[in-house]
């Protein structure tokens, strides 16, 4: 490894961490700014100080001089930077580095996390949605700095201008608040290797890399496992990972991703969507905090009382081209089919849903199943029996047997695995959804494209082109794109221009709606021309949830630099927003997002500010946990607004929401 001389910021060999003399080397962590200095700068400059006579740490970017003088203070010689001290030029020393980097970071004396954008003062004073400088700090959404938090005993975290805010202990609370790792790991209470695999992920679920394979290569540390890095194999490089865990740790809450659901929200479909056993990200762990593993062994009774079973254990996994090769307990239970890997959440039992494969290979000596993909992790119904006290799912029959398990994740955005879309084929089209466009809000959305109508050439806008979307089993969105029916104004040459083109969003429209409903739109706000830049963002408000979340769905277009006939480009995102509490500061409840946005809700006495919005808007989803309505001396004669009739959940204009939440007496 190469340090970095303290003194003079000079480039050193070191053939191991353990090699550096005492008191050992510091180590910094950071965010990257847009231009840092490489090995090479570095190394130049060097070459320059030893003819001029300077000393090259005088020259060097502020950041590094600040640490070398910081660390120097502190009585050590020599600093670890991963911008500097790192060849990157040489495919094989950064290999090593970025496998080698949690132990970097873990043998370091003291590790100096510098968060450019935290002030001194006021660095943890939290406004009405509990956000701080030092919560929001860009820091905590990097995907690197998570084992830079996780691996070091000592962190000291440093404002902007280089002054101690406090240290990785001492900030325990704060950092769990804004990073979700318990405060036991933090202060050194639990060992890493006894958080679960499924928790461990979901830490690194919100955070972000400039590369999709950084993706996996920040977390090989935290899981104890090495593997080559192969920049240019995108998402491939996550689930070589999840391999290599698979291969290296017993716990099988790798595979607990994604929604969980009560066994009673489950229903039978003809044509079951399917999932894969691997992940593609680590985002589909975010919801995994709680969920706890227990192992089972051979001769051993497992902590939760089990349904009766035959055969025996341990659990056991193995990469084959038919699939992993899984050694587990399945269970069948009214119909559905489990496997029984032991995952529990608040002492209730959940289980990975199986759907056997029909068609395919006839000839292997096991079954293959496939993982459901609605639901795909289901919470089974316990009893208590009569004397004891531990929970047991009734009437469920537990088999250990040798199955295959679809391991390949879902087929990666391509245009073979879309129908074809005559739109997207023509420069001159009004409009174009390119199929990786389409592909990448799916995966986004963790939905598929269920239909396309009316997409063809010549395309007239009437009737419109849906594409629909299924998000869940029972959920689904629909894009909508079509002309105005209402002529424009003739030109004074008596030229017609063509009818405006709209575009919006519904979600789960009704069963019978028809495609002249589907042409229904509101011409003051659907006409694509009049948005602000050619964006539109919609807010789902989802009922029958206990999430405290707001979906947003933003459809942007964009002018095609090869067509002459004002052909648009259609693209739409979704994000996640998390609130915490009423704009007017009361009943404020509990909901944790490390690393989203943070977009306020409204209590029952500030309802009737947005009442007016929709009255498709259900008070119960942005009411739901808060308690009773809270009592305002201020406004004691204000009457509380009755909730808004029971309705489907529906999609709203975000500005309008903004705006009646702005207009609240007590923001």
């Amino acid at each position: 490894m190469w340090l970095l001389s303290t003194d003079r910021a000079e480039l050193h060999f070191f053939i191991s961490p353990e090699s550096v003399s005492e008191p050992g080397y510091a180590s910094l962590s950071h965010v990257w700014d847009a231009e840092e200095q490489s090995f090479q700068d570095l190394q130049a400059l060097r070459a320059e100080c030893a003819v001029s006579g300077q000393n090259p740490r005088d020259l060097v970017s502020e950041k590094i001089r600040r640490c070398c003088e910081l660390a120097q203070a502190q009585g050590y010689a020599w600093l670890w930077a991963d911008t500097c001290c790192i060849d990157k030029s040489s495919s094989a020393e950064l290999s090593e580095a970025i496998n080698s980097m949690f132990r970097y970071y873990s043998l370091a004396d003291v590790c100096y996390v510098y968060l450019r954008d935290v002030p001194t003062e006021g660095a943890f004073v939290g406004d009405y949605t509990g956000s701080s400088p030092f919560r929001d700090s860009r820091w905590h959404r990097r995907g690197w700095t998570l084992q830079e938090l996780l691996a070091p005993s000592v962190v000291f975290f440093l404002s902007a201008s280089w002054e101690s805010l406090g240290s990785k202990v001492d900030l325990a609370e704060q950092l769990e608040e804004a990073t979700g790792i318990p405060q036991s790991v933090l202060r050194l209470q639990t060992k890493l290797a006894n958080i679960s695999v499924a928790q461990r992920m979901s830490w690194a679920a919100f955070r972000q890399t400039t590369r999709p394979e950084d993706e996996a290569y920040c977390l090989m540390g935290i899981f104890d496992v090495n593997m080559p890095t192969l920049y240019g194999e995108g998402r491939r490089a996550f689930q070589r990972l999840q391999e290599e865990i698979m291969k290296r740790n017993t716990d099988t809450t790798l595979f607990a991703w994604g929604r969980r659901f009560d066994f009673d929200q489950l229903q039978q479909s003809s044509e079951p969507v399917t999932s894969s056993l691997f992940s593609t990200s680590p985002f589909p762990f975010r919801a995994c905090a709680g969920l706890v593993f227990h192992e089972r062994s051979a001769g051993s009774k497992p902590p939760m009382q089990r349904p009766r079973k035959t055969g025996g254990g341990p659990v056991s996994f193995s990469i084959t081209p038919h699939g992993v090769l899984a050694h587990v307990p399945v269970a069948d239970y009214r119909g559905w089919t489990f496997a029984d890997l032991g995952w529990s959440e608040n002492g209730q039992r959940v289980m990975l849903a199986l759907a056997q494969r029909r068609r395919g290979v006839s000839d292997l000596s096991h079954p293959i199943y496939n993982i459901c993909g609605e639901y795909r992790l289901v919470r089974i119904p316990t009893s208590k029996h009569k004397g004891c006290s531990l929970l047991r799912a009734p009437s469920m029959r537990t088999t250990w047997k040798n199955i295959y398990l679809s391991h390949r994740p879902a087929q990666s955005p391509a245009q073979s695995s879309l129908p074809a879309i005559p739109i997207n084929h023509c420069v001159a089209a009004p409009f174009r959804f390119p199929e990786r466009r389409i592909a990448n809000f799916a995966r986004l959305a963790n939905g598929s494209l269920e239909s396309i109508q009316n997409a063809e050439l010549p395309w007239e806008g009437d009737p419109p082109t849906t594409f629909t979307f299924r998000i869940s089993n029972v959920n689904f969105l629909v894009i909508t794109v079509g002309r105005c029916a209402v002529p424009p104004t003739p030109t004074v040459f008596n030229d017609r221009p063509p009818a405006p083109m709209w575009a919006n969003l519904q979600w789960n429209p009704a069963e019978d709606t028809t495609l002249t409903n589907m042409a229904a739109h509101d011409c003051a706000t659907d006409h694509v021309m009049e948005w602000q830049e050619l964006k539109k963002t919609f807010v789902l408000l989802p009922e029958n949830t206990a999430r405290k979340g707001y979906k947003f769905f933003t459809l942007s277009f964009t002018r095609c630099p090869l067509s002459s006939s004002g052909t648009l480009i259609l693209d739409v995102s979704v994000e996640e927003r998390f609130s915490t509490r009423c704009p007017c500061q009361s009943n404020p409840y509990s909901s944790y997002s490390s690393s989203t946005s943070t977009l306020a809700s409204v209590c029952s006495s500030c309802w009737g500010d947005v009442h007016e919005l929709s009255s498709n808007l259900p008070r119960g989803d942005i009411l739901r946990g808060l308690g009773k309505p809270a009592e305002h001396a201020a406004d004691a004669s204000r009457p509380v607004p009755t909730s808004p009739p029971a309705s489907p959940s529906s999609i709203v204009s975000f500005k309008r929401i903004m705006r009646a939440i702005g207009h609240c007496s007590r923001t």
